[in-house]
C-alpha cells in the first residue's frame, strides 16, 4: 500500500537544527485545512515561536495564487487577482501590494515570524498569507488544526473531524455520502457517486482521510466539474495506482478498461452468479474494497465485504432534496443500492476499479 508521503519529524528537527531554531521550532501536530479540505505537503509543516509556517506553493495553490521565487533575493512573490505579496527569507516584514492602482500602493506588514527556507524550500506563516488575501482564519482546539475559510465557508464540527476519520461504517471500512452538508455539492451532490467512492476507497487504502472534497478538487483543476472524474490524475495525486481487480488466469477476467483502469468482467451471458463470484473474487484479492461501476444508470460504489453470496456495498447515494447533517453509515446488499432499487442486475456491472 501507498502512503501519501510526508517527512519524518527527525528530518524536520535536523534541518531546524542547523538552522540554529531547534529550541523554538517543532513539527506541528494539527493539519491545515482550506474550505474543510486538508491541504497535503511534502514536508510537514512546522512551528516556529508559536506560529505555523508550510511550503509555499501547496498553500498558495490553495488559494489560486501564482509563486515567483527570486534567487538573487532570497524572496517569494505570490499573486492573485489585484493583490500581490513578497516575503524575503528571514525578514519579518511582508509587502502587500495593489496592483491594479496607478499609483503605488503598498504596504509593509510585520510578521510574528519570518518566513525561511528549510532544505532548500521556502517556508511561510500561514497566518499572514490568509489575512493577505482575505481569508478567515481559526484554530481547533481539539485537533490543533489551522481551518482556513474563503467564500463564506463555514466549518462544522464534522467536517473539522474529517480528517480523524470520523467517517467509518460498522466493518471499518470509510463511508461518504453524496449530499453530505460537509462538503456543500451542487445539487446535493447528485453525479458525484463516483468521486465519492474514490475517497473512500482511497482512505482506506492510504490509511489517509481523503474527503470527496480533495477528490473534487483535482477534477476542477483539469477543468471540469467536482463530479467527473479524470482517473490517472486522481490516482496520481493521491499515490494510488490501479491494478487489476481479477487474477488474469481467473476465468472471469475479461480484459482492462484503459480509460478508467477498471477490470472487465467476462460475463457475455450476463448470469448474476458469474458476476458475484467476481466481485468476491475482487474482495477476496482487495479486502480494503472495490469500485463496482454501472453505466446503465449511471453509478459507482464500493464493495466492501460479502457473507455467502450477498455482497455489501458502501453506497453514497443518498435520496433527499437536502443537505443531510449525519446519516446512518452502513453497507446494504446490491438489492438496497440504488441501481438495484431500479431494477437493474448486478450482472450489469461495467467493471471493477481496484486501487493499491
Amino acid at each position: 500500500m501507498h502512503k501519501i508521503v510526508r517527512s519524518a519529524l527527525f528530518v524536520l528537527i535536523s534541518a531546524l537544527t542547523m538552522l540554529g531554531l531547534s529550541c523554538a521550532a517543532y513539527a506541528a501536530d494539527g493539519a491545515v485545512l482550506f474550505n474543510g479540505r486538508e491541504l497535503r505537503f511534502d514536508n510537514e509543516p512546522v512551528v516556529v515561536d508559536g506560529s505555523t509556517l508550510v511550503e509555499v506553493r501547496p498553500l498558495a495553490k490553495a488559494f489560486g495564487a501564482s509563486v515567483k521565487w527570486s534567487n538573487n533575493t532570497q524572496s517569494v512573490r505570490l499573486t492573485k487577482n489585484n493583490v500581490g505579496v513578497v516575503l524575503k527569507m528571514d525578514y519579518d516584514i511582508m509587502t502587500k501590494s495593489s496592483l491594479n492602482s496607478d499609483e503605488d500602493d503598498f504596504e509593509q506588514l510585520s510578521l510574528a515570524v519570518a518566513p525561511r527556507l528549510i532544505d532548500d524550500v521556502a517556508y511561510v506563516p500561514v497566518r499572514d498569507i490568509a489575512d493577505a488575501f482575505g481569508a478567515g482564519v481559526d484554530w481547533d482546539d481539539e485537533t490543533g488544526d489551522i481551518l482556513i475559510s474563503t467564500g463564506g465557508y463555514s466549518y462544522s464540527d464534522k467536517a473539522v473531524k474529517a480528517r480523524a476519520n470520523d467517517y467509518k461504517d460498522g466493518s471499518g471500512h470509510t463511508f461518504f455520502f453524496q449530499n453530505q452538508s460537509d462538503w456543500a455539492f451542487p445539487d446535493y451532490g447528485s453525479g458525484y457517486c463516483w468521486t465519492c467512492s474514490y475517497a473512500m476507497l482511497i482512505s482506506d487504502v492510504t490509511g489517509e482521510v481523503v474527503t470527496p472534497n480533495d477528490v473534487a478538487e483535482v477534477n476542477e483543476e483539469k477543468g471540469g466539474s467536482g463530479s467527473y472524474c479524470y482517473h490517472w490524475d486522481i490516482a496520481d495525486e493521491f499515490g494510488v495506482d490501479f491494478v487489476p481487480a481479477l487474477s488474469e488466469d481467473s476465468p472471469y477476467y475479461g480484459g482492462r478498461d484503459s480509460n478508467s483502469g477498471g477490470t472487465l468482467i467476462n460475463n457475455e451471458t450476463g448470469d448474476e452468479d458469474v458476476a458475484v463470484e467476481a466481485i468476491k473474487e475482487a474482495l477476496d484479492l482487495h479486502p480494503e474494497g472495490v469500485m463496482v461501476r454501472y453505466a446503465d444508470y449511471p453509478h459507482t460504489m464500493v464493495a466492501v465485504g460479502y457473507d455467502g453470496d450477498d455482497i455489501y456495498f458502501n453506497e453514497p447515494m443518498r435520496l433527499g432534496s437536502e443537505y443531510m447533517d449525519s446519516s446512518t453509515k452502513e453497507n446494504v446488499t446490491f438489492d438496497e443500492t440504488c441501481v438495484g432499487r431500479r431494477g437493474i442486475s448486478i450482472a450489469d456491472i461495467t467493471f471493477i476499479q481496484a486501487l493499491d
